[in-house]
């Protein structure tokens, strides 16, 4: 799957949400119990693909008991979590996926980051989400989205820094809605030659 954007209804500013392990099926040669996580794995994918995102989630539950900890899985898990908006168990999950990844697996890696900081993002924690999308594009440069993100959480970290008062403790917020296409597609033409917000630049991953 591709990476999809606000367009498509999706909870955070252009979740990544770009399924792994959409391969060809183990060697027969594999144990069963990789074909069988192999098989579950794909039935959560075309849940996902349907918009199923409970039946999605089980499927890769499945996946998980069968094969035990693995990063792909715990990534498909934690994408169908996201959708939920159950939160705190995505961000677990994502979190034990960049554990449980290989070093070389940079892409998977920064697609981790990546739906991580969209998960910050909704929940107003503009440090960790900033910290999120700047991994991913550590692993990769030229993520336009994520740059696009990293510019929208540093403009409105700048402004909660303005607006907040001192010794004043905000309640939690609510998740806040997708950025208008009138306030991504000038950011995107911006971004073409990377961050322009003055207070941040690509130096710094």
């Amino acid at each position: 799957m591709g990476r999809l954007s606000w367009a498509t209804g999706l909870l955070g500013v252009g979740f990544a949400l770009a399924l792994l392990g959409a391969t060809p099926p183990p060697s027969w040669r594999a144990p069963l119990r990789h074909l069988k996580a192999w098989w579950f794995n794909q039935q959560g994918q075309q849940a996902f693909r349907r918009g199923d995102f409970r039946r999605a989630l089980q499927a890769f539950q499945k996946a998980h008991r069968v094969i035990g900890d693995d990063g792909v899985i715990r990534y498909n898990e934690g994408t169908a979590l996201l959708k939920m908006r159950r939160f705190q168990e995505a961000e677990q999950a994502l979190t034990q996926a960049l554990r449980q990844l290989p070093a070389d697996r940079r892409q998977e890696q920064t697609d981790a980051y990546y739906n991580l900081g969209n998960l910050y993002f909704a929940r107003q924690q503009w440090d960790k989400a900033a910290k999120a999308y700047i991994a991913a594009l550590q692993r990769t440069p030229n993520d336009l989205d994520a740059k696009i993100n990293l510019e929208l959480v540093l403009r409105h970290r700048q402004k909660s820094q303005r607006t907040r008062q001192p010794q004043q403790r905000p309640s939690p917020p609510p998740p806040l809605p997708p950025p208008s296409s009138l306030e991504r597609n000038p950011l995107k033409r911006q971004l073409q030659k990377g961050l322009t917000a003055p207070w941040h630049g690509e130096r710094d991953w």
